[in-house]
């Protein structure tokens, strides 16, 4: 077709035009136009005879000279088409037939008509065209994914030509785009070996790209079904394979047409997005990032796919921030046919939780189940569950749970768990609304139930650690943490598990600092510091510890100062926990005396304590200065129902070394009454009277007293980063003190506070309050400070 003004739409490829240099220069014009022809045109008739002829019926004259003009481009190919189509409506010999057939679906193709040339095929069939249409046909068919007709036309052609290059390319090809691009890659290898050029350079490249691409696929499959080292063996070798690739690709680039720059560059990056996901599914996300930022400053363009592996890794690594935009754009990227339970949808959910979008994550998932009916539409019996809908369930409730609305997620947890009572995710998330519900003898229960029914449940596995972490069983724990870590060390949730549990079995440091002025009846001035240095676990039981208290205190009686420091052992087992020091302070009568604790848990609703210091720190200032001392007994009792409700009753006794004696009764109720992901608000009454033996001493000594105060609490999210928080809580109490000899009196309180969650046990506290009291009858007020740290160590 020289003398055309431009080529067609969508060229055929190379190795087509290559073929032609065998085939007939009429094969070659019908097949794949005049450009890739080798003889000199054909004498044709005018234009206009063109023209009558196109108006004539069949003979063979006419379709010569149909063609003379479509090569010499005085008709367009939707011309000749026409006229084509308008023969094959006639009455035509088979000779003919094949002939006119043949040619349509070559012209077709090589005008980009691809839908047309397969049609046009399928009337053939493709056993009945020349040889020449076949290989437009297989490009049509496989143009309009077509496999049936791309299969047909592959084989008509090989039985025809089974040396041809081109019919064994289009089978590799076929069998790429089958499934099966492994051992399409395969046989075009040892077709290339066999007879060098058979394949260009970037079909080859292209082969292999999606030959791992369905290598990577089968591997993650291998990996959920395995444990231990061999889980990753497979993913390890396609990791290798994509390096050796990516070599292969660019040594190969280097000396390429650059006519085919922009094929090799997305076959590249193709690759390199596949090597993406690869890494992250592979448990790798820091390296994963590195790659994705590497192609971020390339400015090269993921696919979605590659976007929403790169969020993952992000995810993966605590940086929940830069994963939502990653996971937006792999959204908007896949457009309408991404299913609404895809993981990417999963994915950004969860991503809007972690940095505090929590109107954004329940309007994303109500979307979700809006476009997820219960029952299948297209379904062979009617009424058929959808178990995506059930996905979505499940999930719904999971966002209720980490949006701090437990009761409300063990309700629907409870609900799914009675649907699908052998659903592991459902079972899973039941536990671990009873561990947030702190309950932990029940959440131990649903673990162990898990257990027996999911043995291989990665994360029935790591909710059950942290189960038997939340109830002191921390031998369990350890082993089957180790057992674990064992079996699949590369998952997020693996990596996850072994950060909370060294946090909370590692040595640990605890501060507890307070100022406050006013007050003149206790002190006018006090400040004090307590310190606490733990080991971690020894034997997954002891742990050793070192204690210490500083103060000091300005009262009217002078000054004081205190300091002591102890070192202690400490036993934990289940349900059990005691603790024993030996201490030693620089002043007082008990300088050197002894400390101990024991708590039980007697199941999930009651917890019972019982603890003696020999130098005890609630010793009023004055009776300090004064040279008194006082040992501590207590017993407390509490009734858990749930985070959200719990009642103590506390009985204290202090006994001075001045024969004084001090008895104490006090009994509190907390309850939360709102729950939301961004505030909370709750109450907390508390009551509770004491008594004295002696009053004519230098410290406040009350014959008896009583109070009662209701404080309430409510508290705000302002910053949230995956385990990362910032709070803001503000109290407000107020009531009664009534003692002896003096009536009563109001009380009041008011305390702003700031705290940061920064990660695992790592928390800390700071703010101020003040505060009214009327001690003797005389209505004081005290400012106070305060600083709480809690922190792992490494």
């Amino acid at each position: 077709m020289a003398g055309r003004n431009s080529a067609p739409a969508d060229p055929l490829p190379r190795y087509l035009a290559q073929a032609v240099r065998s085939l007939p220069p009429i094969v070659c014009l019908l097949a794949f136009g005049a450009s890739a022809a080798l003889a000199d045109p054909v004498a044709i008739a005018s234009p206009a005879a063109a023209d009558r002829t196109a108006a004539s019926s069949y003979d063979p004259q006419r379709h010569d000279a149909l063609i003379g003009a479509y090569r010499a481009n005085r008709i367009p190919p939707p011309q000749a088409l026409q006229q084509l189509r308008a023969w094959l409506a006639t009455a035509l010999g088979r000779a003919e037939r094949q002939r006119v057939v043949s040619d349509a679906v070559a012209i077709a193709a090589a005008d980009g008509q691809f839908a047309e040339a397969a049609a046009l095929g399928r009337q053939g069939p493709p056993a009945s065209l020349h040889d020449y249409a076949l290989g437009p046909l297989a490009l049509a068919a496989r143009r309009t994914q077509d496999l049936t007709l791309q299969g047909e036309a592959i084989a008509v052609w090989r039985a025809r030509l089974p040396a041809s290059r081109d019919a064994l390319r289009e089978a590799g090809l076929l069998l790429a785009s089958s499934g099966a691009a492994s051992a399409a890659f395969e046989e075009a290898e040892a077709a290339e070996r066999a007879n060098p050029g058979t394949f260009t350079a970037l079909a080859l490249s292209t082969l292999q790209q999606q030959a791992l691409a369905q290598q990577l696929r089968w591997a993650v499959l291998e990996r959920d079904e395995r444990i231990g080292a061999a889980r990753v063996a497979a993913l390890d070798k396609v990791l290798t394979q994509q390096e050796i690739a990516l070599a292969r690709l660019d040594a190969s680039a280097l000396h390429a047409n650059p006519a085919d720059a922009d094929a090799w560059r997305s076959v590249r990056l193709r690759l390199q997005s596949d090597r993406l996901l690869a890494l992250v599914e592979r448990g790798l996300p820091a390296d994963a990032i590195a790659l994705y930022e590497a192609l971020r400053a390339d400015g090269s363009t993921l696919p979605p796919y590659a976007l929403g592996a790169a969020a993952r890794a992000f995810a993966q690594e605590r940086r929940s921030v830069d994963a939502v935009p990653l996971f937006e754009a792999a959204v908007a990227g896949s457009g309408p046919a991404l299913a609404a339970a895809d993981p990417i949808y999963q994915g950004l959910a969860y991503a809007y939780l972690d940095t505090g979008r929590f109107e954004e994550a329940d309007a994303l998932l109500t979307r979700i189940e809006g476009a997820t009916p219960a029952t299948l539409r297209l379904a062979p019996e009617a009424g058929l569950p959808n178990g995506e809908y059930t996905e979505a369930n499940g999930m719904r409730a999971m966002l209720l749970l980490y949006g701090d609305r437990h009761a409300l997620a063990q309700q629907r947890f409870a609900l799914l768990t009675g649907e699908a009572p052998l659903n592991a995710e459902f079972a899973a998330g039941a536990g671990l609304a009873e561990r947030l519900r702190d309950r932990p003898e029940a959440a131990l229960a649903r673990y162990e139930a898990l257990a027996a029914d999911h043995p291989y449940d990665i994360g029935a596995r790591a909710g059950h650690v942290e189960a038997l972490l939340d109830a002191g069983e921390f031998r369990e724990a350890r082993r089957r943490a180790e057992s674990l870590e064992a079996d699949a060390p590369d998952t997020a949730q693996v990596r996850d598990l072994g950060r909370k549990r060294r946090a909370v079995t590692g040595p640990r440091l605890d501060l507890d600092a307070e100022a406050a002025s006013g007050g003149a009846a206790i002190a006018n001035h006090e400040w004090r510091l307590a310190s606490r240095l733990s080991s971690g676990l020894i034997d997954d039981q002891w742990r050793v510890f070192y204690e210490q208290v500083l103060g000091r205190a300005d009262t009217s009686d002078g000054n004081g100062n205190w300091a002591r420091g102890g070192i202690g052992l400490a036993w934990q087992r289940g349900r059990w926990l005691a603790e024993g020091a030996l201490q030693h302070s620089n002043t007082g009568p008990y300088r050197t005396s002894a400390a101990g604790r024991i708590d039980y848990r007697a199941g999930d609703a009651w917890r019972l304590s019982a603890t003696f210091d020999g130098d005890s720190k609630d010793l009023p200032w004055k009776a300090r200065i004064a040279g008194i001392g006082a040992r501590e007994t207590g017993l407390a009792l509490s009734r858990v129902v749930s985070e959200a409700r719990r009642f103590e009753l506390q009985w204290q006794r202090l006994d001075f070394s001045d024969g004084n004696l001090r008895n104490g009764l006090d009994f509190s109720w907390r309850e939360r009454w709102v729950s939301t992901p961004r505030f909370q608000l709750e109450t907390r009454l508390g009551a509770g009277t004491s008594r004295g033996r002696q009053q004519e001493v230098a410290y406040f000594s009350p014959p008896r007293d009583a109070s009662a105060q209701l404080t309430v609490r409510a508290q705000w999210l302002n910053w949230k980063s995956d385990d990362r928080q910032f709070f803001q809580a503000i109290e407000i109490g107020g009531g009664s003190y009534r003692q002896a000899g003096f009536g009563t009196g109001p009380l009041w309180s008011v305390r702003y506070e700031h705290r940061w969650n920064l990660g695992p046990k790592l928390t800390l506290r700071y703010g101020l309050g003040i505060s009214g009291h009327p001690y003797d009858g005389v209505r004081e007020r005290q400012r106070s400070v305060f600083l709480n740290l809690s922190m792992p160590l490494p």
